[in-house]
């Protein structure tokens, strides 16, 4: 059992016009949750199309629950409340009758009693077999299995399974090595979906309705190509550095830092969102060198 818990808040969405007004707010299609078979990455954009927030969000009892980093919770729970309006919805920041981990895909195989499958492709989620627990696939090349539900139904497999085997995990190091993007306060209204490749994976829906911020993000996939892009790299620095801050070819500005974790022997893996033309220009992070840049998925 990997733990997370200190790395992600949860915001939960639910009413009879949940589904509706999610719709309205993300990248992505939330209807594609509606059999519970599926949980998906999304974007929540300010009206500029900038990206306020990146959620993990799955669904439980008709119940939609959004995972981001605790420092932009509760202001993007806010909100959220502020768009409400008139509808049937009710925004919970913290719930405290939810817990979750993960497991990697060596102990996924403990869990075949308690569900009757196991995930077999990325973002599937299957229910355990008395509905309260969900399990998915996360995507990346790596595998990695998102457990979530009820307090009570998760102590339980704590005690039967996993209780002498808790280990600490970097949600942000499984996220970097699959080149998925997160959000922090750092980096709000700083990147457009595309520029971060929420399009590369699946976490933008273009035949979707309207959302916030989705003129600005239609234009750029049906208009142009994007002109920056999201790589993952390393680098050598002494201490850490802050997110956000200014990638750059010579002097010339070329890009920010998304995220990062550090290695060892002061080696950092990045995220860097850059110029696509400058990606053999040697850009550098506070003055060291990027290596290695990729963008595989």
């Amino acid at each position: 059992m990997l733990n997370i818990k200190d790395q992600l808040d949860i915001i939960k969405i639910s009413g009879v016009d949940a589904e509706t007004f999610i719709q309205g707010q993300i990248t992505n299609d939330i209807t594609l949750l509606s059999g519970e078979e599926k949980s998906i990455y999304a974007g929540y954009c300010s009206p500029k199309g900038r990206l306020l927030a990146f959620f993990f969000i799955t669904r439980m009892d008709a119940n939609y629950f959004l995972f981001c980093p605790p420092c932009i919770s509760e202001a993007i729970s806010k909100r959220l409340s502020m768009y409400v309006l008139r509808a049937k919805v009710e925004i919970l920041s913290s719930p405290e009758d939810i817990d979750y981990f993960l497991v990697d895909e060596s102990n996924i195989k403990k869990l075949h009693n308690n569900f009757s499958s196991i995930p077999q492709s990325k973002m599937q989620t299957v229910l355990s077999n008395n509905k309260s627990v969900s399990l998915t696939m996360l995507d990346g090349p790596k595998s990695y299995y998102f457990i979530f539900g009820y307090k009570k139904e998760i102590l339980k497999l704590y005690d039967e399974i996993y209780s002498t085997e808790i280990k600490p995990c970097n949600w942000n190091e499984v996220h970097i090595d699959n080149i998925i993007p997160n959000i922090f306060n750092e980096t709000q209204d700083l990147y457009i979906p595309q520029s971060v490749n929420l399009d590369l994976i699946g976490a933008v829906n273009f035949k979707k309705g309207c959302y916030t911020g989705q003129e600005v993000v239609a234009r750029t996939h049906y208009l142009g190509k994007p002109k920056r892009r999201m790589y993952l790299g390393s680098v050598t620095l002494n201490k850490n550095p802050e997110l956000g801050s200014d990638i750059k070819v010579g002097d010339e500005k070329v890009g920010s830092l998304v995220n990062f974790y550090k290695q060892e022997n002061n080696i950092f893996k990045v995220l860097v969102e850059l110029r696509i033309e400058k990606i053999d220009a040697r850009p550098t992070l506070n003055g060291n060198e990027i290596l290695s840049l990729e963008m595989q998925y």
